[in-house]
């Protein structure tokens, strides 16, 4: 449970990074002037173009991080498949052995009923 509790986490603490990068994204590009005539100072074309590239270096060390997680969360999840099939397997075979018990115990009753109707039948006979 803590697993999907920290996947929840990361979940939200990539979508909110997400958000982050697209908006400084959005402030770099929309800096650039890109109207017909528009003169800009080169300096800070480049700068932004550097700001853009810096935030996607970051995005991408985010990726390669989350991705880590994901794959140790993957195995676990794989790993978590293996155990629910096994218990799968295993409430099926108890209920199997409940429903022989069960036959089993009609059985006994059965039986039951039949040696007390025997009992009375001698018990009857020798008076």
């Amino acid at each position: 449970m803590v697993f999907l509790e920290e996947c929840s986490l990361l979940d939200r603490e990539h979508s909110s990074s997400l958000s982050g990068a697209i908006e400084a994204l959005e402030a770099s590009i929309l800096r650039l002037p890109v109207v017909g005539g528009a003169r800009a100072d080169l300096q800070d074309v480049k700068d932004a173009v550097g700001s853009a590239v810096d935030v996607m270096q970051v995005m991408g060390a985010s990726t390669c991080s989350i991705l880590s997680k994901v794959e140790g969360t993957s195995s676990l999840m794989l790993e978590l498949a293996k155990v629910a099939a096994q218990e799968q397997a295993l409430l099926d075979q108890t209920r199997d052995l409940l429903s022989t018990i069960a036959a089993l115990h009609v059985k006994q009753c059965s039986l039951q009923g039949h040696l007390l109707q025997l009992k009375r039948r001698t018990s009857h006979i020798q008076l």
